[in-house]
């Protein structure tokens, strides 16, 4: 899948500022926190939008589908080049 390059900037600010944000070593709780700031950003959308209940079931479906596409993806190096650390 070709992403457009409006949306892999995007991607790649958030990369840049996690990477900062992880100079002090502390890349685990950056990962978790991105992954806890985008449910929570995901779910002010949705409740901003006054979604249903049975709209809430499809929305978590749709986002847990997603994340396991992107992280797969950018595994397999689909997406690109995942640089892997020195050391």
């Amino acid at each position: 899948m070709a992403y457009p390059p409006e949306f892999l900037k995007l991607v790649d600010e958030f990369i840049h500022l996690a990477n900062r944000l992880a100079e002090g070593g502390n890349d685990g709780e950056v990962s978790a926190a991105i992954l806890f700031a985008a449910g929570r950003y995901n779910a002010f959308n949705f409740v901003s939008r006054n979604g249903t209940e049975q709209d809430r079931e499809k929305a978590v479906e749709f986002y847990v589908s997603e994340y396991r596409k992107a992280l797969v993806s950018n595994m397999e190096g689909v997406v690109g080049p995942v640089v892997k650390p020195q050391g």
